[in-house]
């Protein structure tokens, strides 16, 4: 078996991880698995546009991006339930057309008739914790399918320090100024009428660490594709506008990281060189290790991973299948 065989050997069986249907006292679940499985992705999100990442409410007239002091610099914070959440919505937007175009019914029927879900999955509370992003992302409400989840997401910061990577009051570029969601058209303008906000400046980068537990093809390469459309979406605040990504996959292996978001800021070291970290990620002589529970684990590096989702439409009809019976 060639390298790409090989990483799809050890992951997780489709039938065995995504059947959505177990019956437990009348109620569809999620069937549990208990094969102790694990995909790794490793990759760097780079701004294409202001980003506004925070995690709390904001005040009335000014809103800060989030930050850390870490690794003794100042950095701008993403926190992983913010990825977690956008990626989760472009996965479901995803598969809903995918449904339909290997169906011939339209996606809300055919939750209503699989997973008994009147009007599909409605995020938070409305999921069916059943179907294929379920399965992955899990519920949202706690002790009713949260635990579910196989994915897991970790923090990351930005690899620049903030004097760089942010515009902030006090920068040469100063807080943005926008509109109030609440103005009124018919007063005139004001003080009250106007909010500052600080920013990501296009071009600074996040590496990322995700983990899928149990995983099966399909989870992998509909996370891949599910993170280059949420990268259009928008991460953050006033992610309609703002938020834009580039992400670049550096691997994916079957093992768990022998490192961390921290190892990979340091890694860029004093010049915040996305090289050095790339140089780690060599397919002939990578500087990183991934360890396995049972075996040697497999990785795929750099240009091999983008070309596992040209089979994206395969796998989702194997799923299919098995959800017809």
């Amino acid at each position: 078996m060639n390298n790409f065989e090989m990483f799809k050997s050890q992951l997780s069986d489709i039938k065995d991880v995504l059947e959505p249907i177990s019956l437990e006292k009348g109620k569809k679940v999620v069937k549990a698995s208990m094969v102790k499985k694990v995909a790794t992705i490793v990759g760097i999100k780079t701004t294409a546009s202001r980003f506004l990442p925070v995690s709390h409410e904001g005040y009335s007239t000014d809103t800060f991006v989030d930050k850390v002091d870490l690794l003794d610099s100042n950095r701008a914070e993403f926190i992983g339930r913010k990825l977690k959440g956008i990626e989760r919505r472009a996965h479901m937007s995803m598969f809903r057309e995918l449904l339909e175009a290997n169906s011939d019914m339209a996606w809300d029927e055919a939750f209503k008739k699989y997973f008994g879900k009147e009007g599909g999955c409605i995020i938070p509370d409305g999921l069916c914790l059943t179907c294929w992003n379920c399965s992955l992302f899990g519920g949202l409400e706690a002790g009713k399918g949260a635990v579910f989840s196989r994915i897991r997401y970790f923090d990351t910061y930005s690899i620049e320090p903030t004097e760089l990577a942010v515009a902030m009051e006090g920068s040469d570029e100063g807080m943005a100024i926008g509109n109030t969601v609440s103005e009124d058209l018919n007063k005139k303008r004001g003080s009250d009428s106007y909010h500052q906000y600080e920013y990501v400046k296009a071009g600074i980068h996040f590496p990322f660490i995700t983990i899928i537990e149990n995983p099966t093809f399909l989870d992998v390469i509909g996370y891949i594709k599910a993170v280059k459309i949420a990268d259009q979406h928008g991460y953050g605040k006033y992610s309609a506008n703002h938020g834009k990504f580039d992400t670049e996959f550096l691997a994916i292996s079957t093992g768990y990281p022998r490192f961390s978001v921290l190892d990979m800021l340091e890694w860029a070291g004093p010049d915040y060189s996305i090289d050095k970290i790339r140089t780690k990620f060599n397919a002939t002589s990578p500087g990183v290790e991934f360890e396995g529970n049972s075996s040697e684990p497999v990785t795929v590096f750099g240009g091999e991973i983008d070309q596992m989702t040209e089979n994206l439409i395969q796998e989702f009809k194997k799923y299919f299948d098995i959800l017809k019976g």
